[in-house]
């Protein structure tokens, strides 16, 4: 099991942000699951989650070939938190916009002990995106560090795989758990993967109910909807990368308040930004999920805050065609429930959003997504982690969720679930959710293209 490092390591000459992670085989998660499940901790990373890995590759890159003077980002979320780190490790100084909040911040509190400047732009995310793109252009040197599908961003992610590799003696997993977010990470696996010649690994994508922009996507096969329109439509005669924001509701009954993804952008007014500014404002916009009110704070109404997005970036969706990806999506309450489990069992705190891939395992739905799951196989939970987290946080997400959490899950047009250990209802269709089906119709998804789901 390699051990986390404290001091950048270098490949091909280039400084490292990230440190190796432990591969934790889980005693109690193997003998729910009744295979080998391994937890692959990226909370162990220096700023508590995987965002150091492909942000750091950014930060490294725009450093050495671009003599980037200063970093910038926007919010208090796990990717400025990366980037503030790797300003501090480069040398570069960082600049965040975060909207005017009431409530204090975790996460913040962490950017400035970085030593980032923390700057104020207005009262919403778009006035923080926008006063961060005019800060950029009237800056000697400054770069924007946004891009969750940058190709240094997905090659920093894919190093997970090439450690998991090594940690399991290159023996291939039965299956990869992961969160789903914007989609950057999920490029990252299934891209170390593919380097692995792991073709055939599939990789079971959580979401929770009302954060499930990814499952959407695939459902509304939303990169060639002719009634979609593009974020990079707004103020723009069609750019090279568009990314397209479903304009209609989800087909499934709402759980948990399901991701409302009926986005289109209306910028409005004259704003001090260029034309290239404003389409990157709206594609910022649509990845952190804006509603169609673009005068929202920053507040959002989940508990998994760092899986929301409103559109998933382009190269997830079309690696995802080639490779087996389940996608999945759980309740708020067994997420919850996963993260409470996990500190009861490992001592180790990690963000609500991250525990939802636990779920799979603590709850046994792996089975119903691999029936032929034997005791010999392994499983590989990613663990992203999360520095917006604490025991009140945790503590006050428990009080408003029942526990033990029922079992309501869901993969395309599938919805499972199971009020105990001993019953699986599982719906052949969304209009006829009380039907009881004696086969498991998750069995099939691994067989299915992600278009068919």
């Amino acid at each position: 099991m390699s051990q986390g490092r404290t001091q950048p390591t270098t490949d091909s000459g280039r400084p490292l942000l990230h440190t190796p992670t432990p591969l934790l085989y889980s005693a109690s998660m193997s003998k729910l699951a009744g295979c080998n499940v391994w937890l692959k901790l990226e909370n162990m990373q220096p700023t508590q989650s995987f965002k150091i890995r492909g942000l750091g590759y950014v930060c490294i890159k725009a450093a050495l070939e671009q003599n980037a003077k200063r970093f910038v980002a926007v919010g208090d979320s796990n990717a400025a938190l990366a980037v503030a780190y790797s300003g501090r490790r480069l040398g570069v100084p960082v600049t965040i916009f975060v909207p005017c909040v009431v409530q204090s911040s975790t996460v913040r509190a962490k950017i400035e002990l970085e030593g980032a400047n923390v700057q104020e732009g207005g009262r919403t995310i778009k006035d923080a995106y926008e006063a961060a793109c005019v800060f950029v252009r009237q800056t000697d040197g400054a770069i924007l560090v946004d891009k969750a599908d940058d190709a240094a961003a997905i090659a920093g992610n894919a190093t997970i795989v090439a450690e998991i590799n090594v940690q399991l003696q290159h023996q291939a997993p039965a299956a990869i758990i992961t969160t789903v977010g914007s989609g950057g990470l999920l490029s990252g696996l299934i891209t170390g993967l593919n380097r692995c010649h792991w073709q055939q690994v599939p990789v079971i994508a959580v979401e929770t109910h009302n954060t499930n922009s990814f499952q959407q996507a695939l459902l509304f096969d939303s990169t060639h909807s002719s009634d979609s329109e593009t974020a990079a439509d707004v103020g723009s005669d069609g750019p090279a990368e568009q990314i397209k924001i479903p304009l209609r509701p989800s087909l499934l009954p709402p759980l948990d308040d399901d991701a409302d993804v009926d986005t289109k952008l209306s910028l409005g007014g004259k704003a001090l930004l260029t034309r290239s500014e404003s389409e990157n404002v709206a594609m910022y916009l649509s990845r952190v999920r804006l509603s169609s009110d673009t005068t929202r704070t920053a507040v959002e109404p989940t508990v998994a805050t760092c899986l929301q997005s409103g559109s998933i970036c382009p190269s997830a969706l079309e690696l995802s065609r080639a490779h087996p990806v389940v996608p999945v999506s759980v309740s708020e309450a067994m997420a919850v429930e996963a993260c409470r489990r996990f500190l009861d069992d490992h001592q180790l705190l990690i963000e609500i959003g991250s525990a939802a891939a636990l779920s799979i395992v603590g709850k046994r739905l792996v089975h119903q997504i691999i029936p032929d799951l034997g005791s010999d196989d392994h499983v590989v939970v990613i663990v992203t982690g999360g520095a917006n987290i604490s025991f009140d946080r945790l503590d006050s997400c428990r009080q408003r969720f029942p526990y033990p959490a029922p079992i309501i899950a869901k993969s395309g047009h599938e919805i499972f679930m199971r009020m105990s250990d001993s019953a699986l209802s599982a719906t052949g269709s969304a209009q006829n959710s009380s039907t009881m089906c004696a086969a498991s119709p998750a069995s099939l998804l691994l067989s299915a293209s992600p278009a068919q789901l």
